[in-house]
């Protein structure tokens, strides 16, 4: 028999190529989440938002994968309780994430909010105004090394920076990366940094990870960058920072609160660069999610590991 699996509405087309890699699994598509929960009792997979109506309404459920990187909104105490498999889909957002990064060190390092501001008073700004600044032997210091901040790791190499990381867990040897630290080692290696990268997902462990200690440990000529989850960052502390010169800026694409509601003072900082999570944004992310979903829905009919497996007690 046929194990069932429930997958958003999808072309005919896609459909096909999903049961031709997985012949078989019973691949059923679901409306909307009322259709999805009508048809879940014998469902063993779930492509989709898990909630905790979907746990009671199919208890012989094996796996869910989701579409985003983060899952911490997903990690209700039934679901980390249970045996279900949780996969996330964070190798397919690495690359823009990682331009998305580059170009809020680049804005940086060559000035371009500043300019940009000169430029719309129509202003030709003397070079004796400008922070004499160069990516070739700077330090970018990228926190989490998975899919994003292994992406930025190759973009960076390539520019001739120095790079170090910190990882929660155990990587091998990473082309252009000079140092792999543990989470215990970020105190000592934020001081070397004239760029910070934020790649880590958000966990408890992770919540508010920079905070004042951390960026009175940065240089004053440093910036941070995030593009993971803004809480991340305590922004208190950041605009505190920012305001006593502890660090020269910041590139947000996520914010706390996100939206950033009007008024915020981050808005009006000049050393901030803040995109709407606009990171995430690509031409080529449907396609890629389209690729992850097939081959788990292989995997899952072959008996082997699953990729992108979340371990629900951290998170991530």
């Amino acid at each position: 028999m046929s194990r069932a699996v429930l997958l958003p509405a999808t072309s005919p087309e896609q459909l096909a190529r999903l049961r031709a890699a997985a012949p078989g699994l019973d691949l059923r598509t679901y409306r909307d989440e009322a259709d999805g929960l009508a048809q879940a009792a014998d469902a063993e997979a779930y492509y989709g938002t898990p909630t905790p109506a979907l746990l009671r309404a199919a208890p012989g459920l094996r796996w869910v994968q989701v579409a985003s990187a983060g899952v911490e909104k997903y990690l209700f105490p039934e679901l980390i309780a249970s045996a279900v498999t949780l996969t996330n889909a964070k190798v397919i957002y690495g690359s823009h994430l990682a331009d998305h990064l580059l170009a809020f060190i680049l804005a940086f390092n060559r000035n371009l909010p500043h300019l940009f501001r000169r430029q719309q008073a129509e202003v030709w700004e003397s070079r004796d105004n400008l922070r004499p600044m160069e990516m070739e032997g700077e330090t970018l210091l990228i926190v989490g090394l998975g899919g994003t901040g292994l992406a930025t790791a190759r973009r960076a190499a390539a520019f001739d920076m120095r790079i170090l990381a910190v990882s929660r867990g155990p990587k091998p040897q990473t082309p252009g990366v000079e140092r792999i630290g543990r989470p215990e080692d970020l105190p000592a290696m934020l001081p070397e940094a004239d760029h910070v990268a934020v790649c880590c997902a958000l966990t408890d462990e992770t919540y508010h990870l920079f905070g004042e200690r951390e960026f009175r440990l940065m240089k004053p000529t440093a910036y941070i960058h995030n593009v993971t989850r803004g809480g991340v960052i305590d922004h208190e502390a950041l605009l505190e920072a920012l305001r006593a010169g502890e660090i020269a800026g910041a590139g947000l694409d996520v914010t706390e609160p996100e939206p950033l509601p009007p008024g915020h003072p981050l808005w009006r900082e000049p050393n901030v660069l803040i995109t709407p999570h606009a990171s995430g944004h690509s031409p080529h992310s449907g396609r890629r999610m389209f690729d992850l979903l097939r081959e788990n829905l292989r995997r899952f009919d072959a008996g082997e590991p699953l990729l992108n497996v979340v371990d629900k007690q951290v998170g991530a």
